[in-house]
């Protein structure tokens, strides 16, 4: 009698938690049908803003020696593009054009537009707790063309460095490069 009492009783305990599974998973699957996941908010990170020149295509010439002087700028432009001047170049090689007063002015609004302020940035290249490499950072970036600082902030000597350039992306990926590393403060 006493093998048929457990035998019962393991059969109830069997069944009592087969039982607590079941009602569990029922319960957990319920809940997850009510709650609604949280919205997630990405927050875009600041860019530096750089505005294209807007491009005008020029008006039809009412004479032949306005079209003329428009296929003549429009040839100079293409050639220019493709050979990448200067701005001081494109300003002797458009002086000796004989232009009226009107397409001059025009012209010069465009280079205005064109031409990209040259801003000045701080950029921080590295931080370390040896002073001793943040000093050869320090040199290493003087060696490139930059002057810079070593600021103590946190228990690091963070290199900063000063960045005067119109286009500061191109810059940023060369500082990367040579140090694995750069943020604009």
């Amino acid at each position: 009698m006493d093998k048929r009492k457990r035998l019962v009783l393991l059969i109830g305990i069997l069944v009592a938690l087969v039982s607590f599974y079941v009602g569990l998973n029922m319960w957990i699957s319920s809940k997850q049908e009510n709650v609604q996941p949280l919205p997630t908010v990405v927050k875009p990170s600041p860019q530096p803003q750089i505005q294209q020149p807007p491009t005008q295509l020029p008006t039809q010439p009412e004479d032949k020696e306005d079209k003329k002087v428009v296929e003549e700028d429009l040839l100079a432009q293409k050639i220019q593009e493709e050979k990448g001047t200067t701005a001081a170049e494109r300003k002797e090689k458009e002086s000796e054009k004989p232009l009226d007063s009107a397409v001059k002015k025009e012209k010069q609004e465009e280079r205005k537009a064109g031409e990209r302020a040259v801003k000045t940035y701080t950029v921080q290249v590295g931080a370390f707790i040896n002073k001793e490499n943040a000093l050869k950072a320090l040199n290493k970036a003087r060696s490139m063309g930059y002057s810079g600082t070593i600021r103590e902030e946190d228990g690091f000597h963070k290199v900063l460095i000063t960045v005067k350039t119109s286009d500061i992306r191109s810059e940023i990926k060369k500082l990367r490069v040579s140090f694995g590393g750069a943020i604009i403060k």
